[in-house]
């Protein structure tokens, strides 16, 4: 691919996804009343997990490392297949909190922290920076290897300021909604597609050409890389990657961007998750096939990270390599765009927020959401010039899976904090802000630092106590491994020493300094004005003046408003200080902010009023396993006596109640009561139906409570119960029946398959003697019309032609009948195409220049492995059938390579078949009129069996009035040399037939006759016989025989045939057969017999016999 193709294509790859974001934007209306678009496309938007990393890197991993790629997509398909319940709880966290980013979220579950979300982004951004630049640098790679030319720093040039362009144009558009996007969404979903069809293909290639490759060549790479996939390598680095990739799934900025900021319902994330899971799979599994074939015909010489677009590019797959240069891009270019999108909004809100808001006051109108805007565009052309200078200037000989190993392993430090901030109660900030700052620290050190420094550094502080490749001496595990344990330790270790201290950290973070105090309502809307407009803020705060003070509403709504623009966290703090710098205390601020207390009373009553209108009965108890809470309907399923239900006692004086009552079942009291605290005590899900003793069917659900606890409910479904036992008797006849119906035809099928078998000896006892008279008949009339005058040869033609329409009939009615009745097994040999087609080609000269057409023979490369005389039948019938419907012009035949076939192609002008119609003539007995031909139109019908028994496909091209092709395809067979020819008798020329002396034997006395009366009339002297005795008892010498194979008594013509030539030495025979057995035709191979198959024409016997005559006076 030229190096202009190439670029090209890159950039048409970049402008789709414009193109398409674009339009999302602009028909935005039209795709909301299409969710379940929106939802496919938000499915396809969360595979931007699979980077170029992904891509190009995983089968490089594959075959580097073997078991170290597969964590990368197995742990978080196990995460969203095993963790619903958590992705529910943190979707739900995400919208409850409103967060745009991942340091929002966090922060605002660590009490809206800023310095935590600072921590958060700068770990992000130092993780991510490096992975930004992995994506440029194979961007430029991959144009480098398709193009042959060196151009990966020019390509990198350009395709960063465009991902920059596209992430300010869709990623960035408005101040408010900071970070959402549906142009973004549509685009990336668009390019996952591509990138999964891309690799898809590419694995189709590998396939293909695996294929095609010599068996033991294949064996040997399969055995390489069998040999990455011992169990030993699953080492403890294999246990780090699985940890660090399972939760990179959701911590990565892009995808938190992606499968939660844009989330629009909390459990759109649960119901994508079988999609992406799939995604993921599927993305796993054609690394193997890839891997595989690179490996064995690629070899040593070529990196495994760029097989993806090696392999199509050495075995001639231009479109599937511009397919592998696409997917690539794309694949590099939506993690650029999406995850510089997240890095510069977080960046713009957590570290260049609070240094603003020191600046001057502002009040004009949205003045600080434009002012946020620009920073946001500027952070992320920033973003992507570090992740652009850093491919440019630091070395590229790390392999694409360290970098991105690195990247998760930065995300990692978080990640607690992020399960926590989802699941976890008692946050502590100031544990967050210190193993944070530990964490980064260690990952700095040990992971991202020693890439890059001077190896002469490293092996100055190998050895030491600091070497950050083996910190204090201890242990010798790999360099990830050794990263991710001291820095996750040391963080884990960390919060868990301060949080177990319980300091207290300041309630609320203060960094506005030169804001103008909040003192009243139009003061509060004013500020919130700065940021979202005056428009949006004189509809939040209708009426607003200086007499209103600030109450709870109030504050939480400018809070909502400005989260739009900076983050929750940040908006929080900014409220919070500014409420602080007026009149109210840092408690009366805390509690205008608290989202908690008043929400949880209301909740508090709504949850006793829903209980007691359900219609189950329902129980709370706490964490010490108290009974807290019940409804009416409880107390009147169990009726309990009087004074045994009250808050605070102990279920298990229920529960014990229950049992002696008999209620679970027969056994000890006690047991009973502690099986089921323990599973109270575990906090595990349950479902169970209750068969209690007056008759009545409960079914029990139970879940845990956030915080300890547990709720059980109790429906009465007695009368489900029935009907679902009606139902299974039901069933159970139902199923009865069904088994008594399959044993009868079971019982059927054995009777059809002895009726297929005795079918099978039907039809070939008749293909014998269905053919005998036949044969009889044509020897007859060949020998009168040698008798007959010139006014009766016109006669005996007809009534050859009706004889050998007669035989066609009869062969083709028993061939489709043999071929339906599974009689007929295919016999694979090598079949070198150029001799095999040239020479069928050439019997039908003759009759295509007696019409005036050409009848060309084209290039013929290749060798099959199929069934000769099958294939011949093939052949014949299309070849045949172009010359009949062809009246004018002429008929090609030749071969082509398509992919792993061989595509024999027969080519002519005729009449041409309508679309329509091309199906039909695959049917028995249907011809097409256009052209008046002899035959029955049973041919294509026989093709189309004999075609699907050698495991090839026919394909019809045709239109009316120009012409038809007829295609065969058959499997290219990489064996040694196939046979060049079939034998031929030899030319007479026009040298004069001497008489022989023939025995003709049969077992039918009219062929005998037929054929004694034929061979007097070609000049020869014949002496018939019925059998083995008489022909070996015949005196005198013979110059050759012809014998029929199937005689009486057992005998056949072969053994014959060996006898005779022991009394005559080197007697030439010839086999008159209706048998077309394997082991017949082998053994006559053996003796040099040749065979024809009854019916046989006059003109091949006088053939025969007139080559030995004129070898008989040729010279010796």
């Amino acid at each position: 691919m030229s190096l202009q193709s190439a670029a090209l294509l890159a950039l048409a790859m970049i402008l789709l996804l414009f193109v398409i974001a674009a339009l999302v934007e602009t028909r935005g209306a039209a795709l909301a009343r299409r969710p379940a678009l929106r939802h496919r496309a938000y499915t396809l938007a969360l595979g931007v997990y699979c980077t170029s990393w992904t891509f190009y890197g995983a089968v490089g991993s594959a075959v580097r490392d073997g078991w170290s790629y597969l964590p990368i997509y197995a742990a978080p398909m196990l995460l969203l297949l095993a963790a619903p319940r958590f992705l529910r709880r943190l979707s739900e966290a995400v919208h409850e909190e409103q967060a745009t980013t991942v340091s929002d979220f966090i922060a605002a579950r660590f009490g809206h922290d800023v310095v935590v979300a600072r921590l958060v982004t700068v770990i992000a951004l130092l993780g991510t920076i490096p992975y930004i630049a992995l994506q440029l640098r194979s961007i430029g790679a991959a144009l480098s290897i398709v193009s042959g030319a060196n151009v990966a720093a020019q390509a990198m040039l350009v395709a960063a300021p465009l991902l920059a362009l596209f992430a300010i144009l869709f990623g960035a558009r408005r101040f408010e909604l900071a970070g959402r996007s549906e142009g973004l969404l549509y685009a990336i979903g668009l390019e996952s597609a591509i990138k999964l069809l891309a690799l898809v293909a590419v694995a189709g290639v590998a396939v293909a050409v695996l294929a095609a490759t010599p068996p033991q060549r294949v064996i040997e790479g399969f055995s390489a890389l069998q040999s990455r996939f011992e169990p030993q390598g699953l080492t403890l680095n294999v246990a780090i990657i699985f940890l660090i990739a399972m939760p990179a799934i959701l911590s990565l900025p892009r995808q938190f961007y992606m499968g939660l900021v844009e989330a629009r319902q909390p459990d759109d994330l649960v119901r994508a998750r079988f999609g992406l899971a799939a995604y993921l799979g599927t993305m796993a599994i054609v690394v193997l096939p890839i891997a595989l074939a690179g490996l064995t015909v690629l070899g040593p010489a070529i990196a495994p990270d760029v097989y993806v677009l090696e392999l199509p590019a050495a075995e001639g797959f231009g479109f599937v390599l511009a397919a592998a240069l696409l997917g690539g891009v794309s694949a590099a270019a939506s993690m650029a765009i999406v995850d510089s999108t997240a890095l510069a909004t977080m960046v713009s809100n957590d570290l260049v927020f609070p240094t603003l808001m020191r600046g001057p006051a502002t009040t004009e109108s949205g003045a600080i959401g434009r002012r946020m805007l620009t920073i946001r565009r500027l952070s992320i052309l920033a973003i992507l010039t570090m992740g652009l200078v850093w491919a440019l200037l630091v070395s590229a000989q790390d392999s694409l899976a360290s970098i991105g190993l690195i990247a998760f392993a930065a995300m990692a430090q978080f990640t607690p904090h992020l399960i926590l901030a989802a699941t976890g109660k008692g946050r502590d900030s100031l544990a967050a802000r210190a193993s944070l700052s530990v964490g980064l620290a260690l990952w700095l050190y040990t992971l991202a630092l020693p890439p890059v420094v001077p190896t002469a550094w490293l092996d100055a502080l190998a050895g030491t106590a600091i070497d950050p490749l083996r910190l204090l001496g201890i242990g010798g595990a790999a360099p990830l491994s050794h990263g991710v344990i001291w820095s996750v330790g040391a963080n884990l270790i960390v919060y868990a020493a301060i949080a177990a201290r319980k300091v207290q950290t300041p309630p609320l973070p203060r960094f506005v300094r030169a804001q103008r105090p909040i003192t009243n309502l139009a003061d509060l809307a004013q500020l919130t004005g700065s940021f979202v407009g005056e428009e949006q803020a004189g509809k939040a705060f209708p009426g607003a003046d200086r007499s209103h003070p600030v109450d709870r509403q109030a504050a939480r709504r400018a809070r909502e408003l400005i989260a739009q623009v900076v983050g929750a966290s940040s908006a929080r703090a900014l409220v919070a200080s500014a409420l602080a710098g007026g009149q109210l205390s840092f408690h009366e601020v805390t509690r205008l902010l608290d989202e908690g207390g008043q929400s949880l009373r209301f909740s508090r009553r709504l949850l006793a009023a829903t209980f007691e209108n359900v219609g189950a009965g329902i129980s709370v108890v706490d964490a010490d396993l108290n009974l807290v809470a019940w409804n009416s309907r409880y107390l009147e399923l169990f009726n309990y006596p009087p004074g045994l239900v009250r808050v605070g006692v102990p279920v298990a004086d229920l529960i014990r109640h229950n049992a002696e009552q008999g209620d679970f079942g027969p056994g000890d009291v006690a047991h009973h009561v502690e099986k089921r605290l323990e599973h109270l005590r575990r906090g595990q899900e349950h479902s169970v139906e209750r068969h209690r003793n007056d008759g009545r069917v409960i079914k029990i659900v139970g879940g845990s409570m956030p915080g300890g606890g547990y709720v059980m409910s109790f429906t009465d479904i007695s009368e489900e119960a029935r009907m679902r036992e009606e139902l299974r008797r039901t069933l159970e006849e139902l199923e009865q029946r069904v088994t008594d119906r399959t044993r009868e035809l079971s019982d059927a099928n054995r009777r059809l398959a002895r009726t297929d078998q005795d079918k099978t000896r039907f039809l070939a006892a008749a293909s014998h003697d269905l053919l005998q008279p036949l044969h009889a008949a044509r020897l007859f009339t060949a020998a009168l019309g040698r008798d007959a005058s010139a006014a009766q040869h016109d006669l005996i033609g007809r009534v050859e032609s009706a004889l050998v329409a007669a035989e066609d009939l009869l062969r083709s009615l028993l061939d489709i009948s043999r071929l339906d009745a599974g009689g007929v097994t295919p016999e694979p040999a090598a079949i070198a195409l150029a001799p095999f087609l040239g020479d069928l080609a050439e019997t039908f000269r003759p009759m295509a220049e007696a019409k005036g057409l050409r009848l060309r023979i084209g290039a013929m490369p290749g060798t099959v492995e199929s069934d000769a005389g099958l294939l011949r039948s093939v052949m014949q019938n299309f070849i045949g059938n172009a010359v009949r419907y062809t009246a004018r012009g002429g008929v090609l035949v030749g071969v082509r390579r398509r992919g792993g076939d061989w595509r024999i192609d027969v080519i002519d002008t005729g009449v041409g078949i309508a679309e329509a119609q091309i199906e039909d003539i695959f049917s028995e007995f249907v011809r097409l009129g256009e052209v008046e031909v002899e035959g029955l139109g049973l041919g294509l019908a026989l093709v189309r069996r004999i075609v699907r028994l050698l495991g090839g496909r026919i394909e019809v091209r045709s239109a009316p009035g120009r012409g038809s092709r007829f295609s065969l395809y058959l499997p290219v067979a990489e064996i040694g040399e196939a046979p060049t020819a079939s034998p031929k008798f030899a030319a007479t020329e026009d040298r004069a037939p001497q008489s022989l002396r023939i025995l003709a034997v049969d077992n039918d006395e009219r062929i005998v006759e037929a054929s004694l009366a034929l061979l007097a009339r070609m000049g020869h002297d014949a002496v018939g016989a019925r059998g083995p005795g008489d022909a070996l008892a015949a005196p005198g010498r013979f110059d050759a025989a012809l014998v029929d194979y199937q005689l009486d008594d057992g005998a056949n013509g072969l053994d014959l045939i060996a006898q005779l030539r022991m009394r005559h030495p080197g007697l030439p025979a010839l086999l008159v057969t209706a048998e077309n057995g394997a082991a017949m035709r082998a053994r006559a191979a053996e003796l040099g017999v040749t065979i024809l198959a009854k019916p046989v024409a006059a003109a091949a016997i006088e053939a025969f016999l007139a080559a030995l005559s004129v070898r008989e006076i040729e010279p010796e």
